[in-house]
């Protein structure tokens, strides 16, 4: 047999080899498969599934579906080590031997990063059933309140306090929160939150005031309700939202005004006005429905539900006052109001001013002939 010949007959050889080698190696692939809850046995979606060998080298990876649900493909027969993350939740793994051809069913449960960890696994099992999240948590209804009460600006208090700050949304990193979405909040039962209790989303933002200098505005965000509570980690639902709600958030007492008919119109009475420091965040001017802050509050007389008139002092003393618009209060604080503009003629600014609206006085009518006793 000729050189070339053998050559040809060692290479078909190698190939076949090769072939028979990789055809065991697919026959002997893995799958594992499972569903990953937390611990009131809630289905956790968004969870990172990643499954490696024990020295360490990424093998697969996987993220839990909507139910929780995931599955890694191709996996050689084996021990391999799954581990499990999620933001909010305390990581877990679990060590898990591989059998060729099988399914191997792993579930695992999460718990919320305060409280102690604990891994539940689940021996291999030819078949599973399938996994069925539990309902989503049940929100209280909310009384009936006026939500410009809640949403409008404020000014902060002396003391501002919170109850926590909002960390993420359950299931994903993301970092602005709607209506109904789940969260994860920094803050628990031992600063004050409860199951079934509702707060008020807040933050701070950065104004001018009439002078143009730089001043703290409080705004804000949306409402919760807290649906579970542990020591320093909670979770809540969206109940509501003004705007989006953002990661760090602060979450703070939920105080609403109920729905009321604003105060009959009155007289202003411009020697006891407020003035106006700022709008709603990113808000400059003030227009129809848009909320302001006056720096006057509980402690001057102010009330929710009174009218106020908007206006511009005029030059010199004795010049009258240039009226601009009307408002009326819809929540107010120790020393400051949340106002909502009604109507104007002019944009409304900071540094205008707000008169409280007093009812007018009105004689009652003189009945004919009241006066006379002749008969």
């Amino acid at each position: 047999m000729t050189r070339l010949a053998r050559l040809l007959v060692l290479a078909l050889a190698a190939l076949l080899v090769f072939s028979r080698a990789a055809r065991s190696t697919e026959m002997s692939d893995g799958m594992i498969r499972g569903a990953i809850t937390d611990s009131s046995g809630g289905a956790l979606p968004g969870v990172s599934v990643t499954a490696t060998s024990l020295d360490g080298g990424v093998l697969a990876t996987a993220v839990t579906d909507g139910t929780g649900a995931y599955e890694l493909q191709a996996l050689a027969t084996g021990q391999v080590r799954l581990s499990f993350q999620l933001d909010g939740f305390a990581a877990a793994d679990a060590l898990v031997t591989i059998g060729a051809t099988k399914v191997t069913v792993v579930h695992n449960r999460l718990e919320l990063a305060a409280v102690t960890e604990t891994v539940v696994v689940v021996g291999r099992a030819a078949d599973s059933p399938a996994f069925r999240a539990p309902p989503p948590p049940v929100v209280i209804p909310v009384p009936a309140h006026d939500r410009d009460s809640v949403c409008g600006p404020a000014k902060p208090g002396a003391t501002p306090g919170s109850f926590g700050t909002i960390r993420s949304r359950r299931d994903t990193n993301r970092e602005l929160y709607s209506t109904d979405d789940e969260v994860v909040v920094d803050g628990g039962t031992v600063d004050g939150l409860e199951v079934g209790q509702n707060v008020a989303v807040r933050r701070y933002f950065r104004a001018g005031d009439a002078a143009g200098a730089p001043i703290t505005g409080e705004h804000t965000a949306g409402v919760m309700q807290i649906v579970a509570a542990h020591e320093h980690v909670s979770r809540a639902v969206v109940v509501y939202a003004c705007d989006e709600l953002r990661k760090g958030d602060f979450l703070a007492p939920f105080t609403p005004e109920p729905l009321r008919s604003p105060d009959p119109v009155g007289i202003p009475a411009f020697d006891a006005a407020a003035r106006i420091l700022y709008a709603d965040a990113g808000q400059m001017l003030g227009a129809p429905r848009r909320l302001m802050v006056i720096d006057r509050g509980r402690e001057h007389g102010i009330h929710a539900g009174e009218r106020l008139t908007l206006f511009r002092r005029g030059h010199g003393g004795a010049a009258k006052p240039s009226i601009v618009g009307d408002a009326v209060v819809v929540a107010v604080r120790s020393e400051s109001a949340t106002i909502r503009v009604e109507g104007v003629s002019d944009a409304i600014a900071a540094g205008d001013w707000a008169a409280p609206q007093r009812p007018s006085f009105t004689p009652p009518p003189i009945a004919a002939n009241s006066g006379s006793r002749n008969q």
